[in-house]
């Protein structure tokens, strides 16, 4: 059995070997009274963090996962908010633009191959060359559209970030805001556009305020809801969220520009006061363990960054090609300056206010 059919059935036949494994059977729960405060997205990524990360994790150790869900610059945030005070979070996830603000704001701990067993097993891009928490999947940032909507209305297939300035598209386009990893990946693509580049967001934003938006969702649980009701017919977004849809008959199509779409990666870490350290660093393992991240393949096609899965996605070449895994994917793709973004980020933020939220 070939496709995400057949890859959802070799998930479930190993997750369930694993609960019989350490549990012996699924009522077979292990004991313990530390919960771990974690920090995530929302939506199908924590449904799906749930049910392959967290819930095979419970039933070994007995140690429970409450998950806060928030856009990453929320969480990043809180945890600024809260120096001095008891953490918020044991662990969070974060996308690699945030880790970066996160690290400098000295809100996260550090880790190493003592600290995460699977750490061996990641390939090179997604390992923090300072010892913070490394990534746990790679991901594109391109186009997605509506098929049915584009054909009947005579609009050609986007091949272009310019395309979604098309005027036949007013009133059709989401524009992710500045409060999340997509939204600083279009204000870079609108920049280079605009004959700019990351320190240059005046321009970036002047070209956004161009398009006439039907909306700017702030998150995924947000957009989600509305490509798949057809009132928003296309939104640069990213890779896995796309072909999620599109795996639930969602009548989309993802495209990575021909100026190039954008590498990113989630990343997930412990904190930097988190009062169980050991316990939350084997969340983290788990999360980079070969069963956690084959569950989010089969889930929401994001890149593993487990290199022990390598083999088991060169049998399923059309789950594959949703998703940059290998080096020589990503190395298809645009990086992100991400140190001069965040040094413009604070006038981003002031002129998206005045120039598109005032409107």
């Amino acid at each position: 059995m070939k496709g995400m059919a057949g890859m959802r059935l070799c998930v479930w036949s190993l997750l369930w070997g694993v609960v019989l494994l350490v549990g012996g059977s699924p009522a077979a729960l292990a004991q313990s009274g530390v919960t771990l405060q974690v920090g995530c997205y929302g939506g199908a990524f924590t449904d799906v963090e749930q049910k392959f990360a967290a819930e095979p994790f419970t039933r070994r150790t007995g140690i429970k996962i409450v998950w806060i869900n928030a856009n990453p610059s929320d969480h990043l945030a809180k945890m600024i908010a809260s120096k001095g005070r008891p953490d918020p979070y044991d662990v969070v996830y974060l996308d690699d633009d945030i880790e970066a603000e996160a690290i400098d704001a000295g809100v996260l701990g550090k880790s190493g191959d003592h600290d995460l067993p699977n750490l061996k097993f990641l390939y090179d891009q997604a390992i923090n060359k300072k010892s913070y928490g490394p990534a746990m999947n790679f991901y594109s940032a391109g186009i997605a559209y509506n098929v049915e909507k584009f054909k009947a209305a005579g609009i050609p297939e986007p091949t272009s970030w310019a395309d979604l300035w098309n005027p036949k598209l007013a009133g059709h386009v989401a524009v992710p805001t500045l409060d999340n990893t997509m939204g600083h990946a279009f204000l870079v693509a609108a920049e280079h556009l605009a004959g700019g580049d990351e320190s240059t967001p005046d321009k970036g934003i002047d070209k956004i305020a161009q398009i006439k938006a039907q909306s700017y969702p702030g998150s995924s649980p947000v957009l989600d809801p509305l490509l798949t009701s057809g009132d928003v017919w296309v939104a640069p977004w990213l890779n896995g969220r796309t072909w999620g849809l599109i795996d639930r008959g969602v009548s989309l199509r993802y495209v990575l520009p021909k100026e190039g779409g954008f590498f990113g990666m989630t990343t997930i870490s412990v904190t930097a006061d988190t009062p169980h350290r050991k316990d939350a660093l084997a969340f983290v393992n788990e999360v980079l363990g070969p069963l956690s991240q084959f569950g989010m393949v089969s889930e929401i096609p994001y890149g593993p960054t487990n290199k022990l899965l390598a083999p088991i996605l060169a049998a399923y070449p059309d789950v594959a090609k949703k998703f940059p895994a290998r080096p020589e994917d990503i190395a298809k793709l645009r990086p992100i300056n991400w140190n001069v973004f965040h040094q413009q980020y604070p006038r981003a933020v002031d002129l998206w206010n005045r120039k598109i939220t005032s409107k």
